[in-house]
């Protein structure tokens, strides 16, 4: 089965497959089912993932860390750029790269190939204000509106609970 579960939390990632009839956390490190959120850009151009990621920025690496990149979710932000040493790169693309990186970890560590995950999305992006949260909200929808006219241009055979977020996994392609 090519499916998995994945929780992109503001902390911690997990993701999780099936084996058999019996859910299963894919070990996304060494040791670890769940992987911190988190993204290290080393000037020398290496990118690191997870506890490596902290351990380089604690280590006192030249480069830039990034915790917390669920928060740019559902925020202009999303399109907006950072600086990466001489470099602007989109959060989406940063996003991007961290999500695929997951998934590379997570084929390794299944032996299979993960062509269609399903997501959540946080209960409330804006603790305590609904308008703010309502006004959060609007891009994850359009962007499940997209994501769904894709699916239905491509006229898949399954059907999908209306209920779910899910979707394909980009294509490969490199960093």
């Amino acid at each position: 089965m090519s499916i998995c579960g994945l929780d992109f939390g503001t902390s911690n990632t997990t993701l999780g497959t099936m084996e058999g009839d019996a859910p299963v956390l894919a070990a996304l490190e060494i040791g670890h089912t769940t992987i911190p959120s988190a993204i290290f850009y080393a000037a020398d151009g290496a990118v690191l993932i997870g506890r490596k990621a902290i351990e380089a920025y604690v280590d006192g690496v030249h480069g830039r860390l990034m915790r917390s990149l669920k928060s740019v979710l559902g925020t202009a932000l999303i399109d907006e750029t950072t600086r990466m040493g001489r470099e602007r790169t989109r959060f989406r693309d940063v996003i991007g790269y961290y999500i695929a990186a997951v998934k590379r970890r997570a084929e390794q560590a299944t032996g299979r190939e993960l062509r269609d995950v399903v997501h959540g999305r946080p209960v409330h992006f804006v603790d305590n204000d609904a308008s703010a949260d309502a006004r959060r909200s609007r891009p994850c929808a359009r962007s499940r509106a997209r994501s769904a006219s894709t699916r239905s241009a491509s006229s898949s055979s399954r059907s999908r609970p209306p209920s779910t977020m899910s979707g394909r996994y980009p294509a490969k392609r490199s960093p």
